[in-house]
């Protein structure tokens, strides 16, 4: 899946729910017990050059699972244009 808006609604809604990239791996391995790793989260909410556009669908269910969110909030399944 590809991300939306280059992360800013992961970004926003990781504000909103005051959690840090670790906070949210975390509430990844609650869901999973393997969950995402801070760096594969990083990278979904990175504006620079370490940001990627596509993500795992699974990586994708857990970080919308883990804000509480439809997976449609923050992804897509076509690229962006």
């Amino acid at each position: 899946m590809h991300r939306l808006g280059d992360g800013q609604p992961i970004r926003e809604a990781m504000a909103a729910a005051d959690l840090s990239i670790e906070d949210l791996a975390e509430r990844t391995r609650r869901i999973d017990s393997y969950g995402i790793s801070p760096s594969t989260i990083g990278h979904m909410v990175s504006q620079g050059a370490s940001g990627r556009s596509k993500f795992e669908d699974r990586s994708c269910d857990l970080v919308a699972r883990a804000l509480d969110k439809p997976v449609t909030d923050f992804f897509s399944n076509t690229a962006p244009t």
